[in-house]
């Protein structure tokens, strides 16, 4: 028996799965959609584009956008009484 892993993606296979009609078809627009700040994104990791997904207790979680740094955004998103602060790309981002 081996060691079972226990990386940042570990146990996340559903949330990382999209519905069959819709697999192997990347959204460009989602990519290249623009946010301006204080616009309110809802969270929503895009499986396909690995690069800068954030971790899965912050999956369907609204926020913030307060800043743009280079490419990606860096959103404000309250757990609790703490404001945490991801720098996350817009193809991982839905406007509300």
């Amino acid at each position: 028996m081996g060691i079972r892993s226990s990386g940042m993606h570990n146990r996340s296979r559903d949330k990382l799965s999209r519905p069959s009609g819709s697999r192997g078809t990347v959204d460009i627009r989602r990519s290249l959609q623009t946010f301006s700040v204080n616009d309110k994104v809802l969270i929503d990791p895009d499986p396909f584009i690995q690069r800068n997904i954030p971790h899965r207790r912050f999956f369907g979680v609204s926020g913030v956008v307060l800043q743009k740094k280079g490419r990606s955004y860096t959103i404000g998103v309250l757990i609790g009484k703490k404001l945490k602060r991801l720098d996350l790309m817009p193809a991982h981002l839905k406007r509300l």
